[in-house]
């Protein structure tokens, strides 16, 4: 299965311009402003962009998206797939099991709370779902595997809107999804309100002198080139890492 990452709109925090990140992006530099700025979070929430007639009640279902490398070890060899993947973060027959390939053709928005519409909990865990791919991936391989092992995994949400008339409707395409509803189909029943998370910058600039910190967009520790330190950033802050040069 081919591979791509997720295409994000968003906007420079410090001036507002328009740009579109990589949901493997931490480090986010403005070609307008020219402002590093750094991306905190452990576990990115995403929105798909919707296409309702107005006056109707969006719910957003969470689905669980899982990218990363698994290999395995058979008697001769070690082999290597690409997972790529969504799945429902509730499980219900009136939602489809996944998104498809719409996580890689359309673009996306982080959540935040100026969205509008339902948002519905997720039921399964991080490591519920984990669980689950991980089944799913390895029931096919040839036996026996002696080892198997999810490298570069990276996990995000991403809601999907819907309606409900008398049968659910896909908010993107306006098409139905389910059959009709069941008399006693009650969507409040699932857990959820307005949306409660947003994504969080901070200045990319050294804490020890305030100079630029270098390093790519995928980075998860910055440099400075300034005082010759790395930096982490964790609980809102950059912190000081220990490190060491071999030739």
């Amino acid at each position: 299965m081919k591979s791509s990452n997720l295409l994000i709109e968003h906007q420079c925090p410090q001036c507002g311009a328009p740009a579109t990140l990589e949901e493997t992006d931490h480090l986010f530099f403005c070609e307008f402003c020219r402002v590093k700025s750094y991306l905190l979070s452990s576990l990115f929430r995403y929105v798909l962009p919707h296409a309702a007639p107005p006056g109707k009640n969006l719910i957003y279902l969470p689905y669980w998206r899982f990218k990363g490398m698994l290999f395995f070890c058979i008697s001769n060899e070690i082999k290597l797939r690409i997972v790529d993947v969504s799945q429902q973060g509730i499980s219900s027959p009136y939602f489809p099991a996944s998104l498809g390939l719409r996580s890689q053709t359309l673009k996306l928005r982080f959540l935040s709370p100026e969205t509008e519409g339902r948002f519905l909990k997720p039921r399964l865990t991080r490591e519920e779902t984990a669980h689950i791919i991980d089944e799913r991936f390895s029931s096919p391989m040839p036996k026996p595997v002696y080892h198997r092992s999810f490298i570069g995994d990276l996990f995000s949400i991403i809601f999907a809107p819907f309606y409900v008339d008398n049968k659910v409707y896909d908010a993107i395409l306006n098409r139905p999804v389910s059959p009709e509803l069941p008399e006693d189909f009650d969507v409040d029943s699932f857990d959820g309100g307005r949306a409660d998370w947003k994504i969080r910058f901070i200045p990319a600039l050294c804490p020890d002198c305030g100079w630029d910190l270098e390093g790519e967009r995928a980075s998860l520790a910055l440099y400075c080139k300034n005082c010759n330190s790395i930096w982490h950033a964790a609980k809102g802050r950059f912190f000081k890492l220990k490190f060491g040069c071999m030739p």
